[in-house]
């Protein structure tokens, strides 16, 4: 697989087969990223398309970059969250869709946690996350999700790092209070299920 870096330069030289390969790379990620702050897939898929259409436009006074996904992560936030705000739109998160609803079947993963269990934990999850800021909710994603480090978070969020680590800190801090340390590690692993 071709560095970030690499690809990153020959797009901003004027290759567009290397913004076909950015876009490829980061278009799903992004895609779920933008579901932290609205569930409008149409308005996700817009701000995407105007990221991507705006990065080329601009691609002869991009400057270089430390980290290609953090850019990317910053600009499309910049760019939904101004569109939200045009449509004055709050925060609406959808939280796991892709957790299995009643009437669905597990998949061969998941058949180890039985349905009752599974829904339990996503009830109590909504609870915590609706307790949550919207920073928290999104803070969350980024760190667990994403697994983006701390200074990458605080760039993208404009936080310092002390903050990121206190936001997160309060953010665990509301899970615990409606998930046991055996929910959690069954969260965290049916997380990392979804990802492989």
């Amino acid at each position: 697989m071709q560095d970030d870096k690499d690809i990153w330069d020959a797009f901003r030289s004027g290759d567009e087969s290397s913004l076909q390969m950015i876009f490829d790379r980061y278009y799903t990620p992004l895609f779920n990223y933008g579901h932290k702050f609205s569930a409008d897939d149409h308005l996700i898929e817009d701000a995407l398309q105007n990221l991507f259409v705006k990065l080329w436009k601009n691609r002869n006074t991009i400057k270089d970059t430390e980290s290609v996904r953090n850019y990317l992560y910053k600009s499309f936030r910049r760019v939904l969250l101004r569109m939200l705000e045009v449509q004055q739109r709050k925060y609406s998160f959808t939280v796991l869709d892709e957790w299995p609803g009643p009437g669905q079947e597990l998949g061969y993963d998941q058949t180890i946690i039985s349905r009752e269990r599974l829904e339990s934990i996503r009830g109590n999850l909504l609870a915590a996350l609706e307790k949550m800021t919207p920073r928290q909710r999104e803070i969350i994603h980024l760190r667990y999700y994403e697994e983006m480090e701390y200074e990458e978070i605080a760039a993208l969020m404009q936080l310092s790092v002390s903050s990121t680590y206190k936001l997160v800190y309060k953010a665990i801090d509301t899970l615990r209070q409606y998930l046991s340390k055996t929910d959690l590690l069954i969260l965290s692993a049916v997380i990392s299920l979804k990802k492989i």
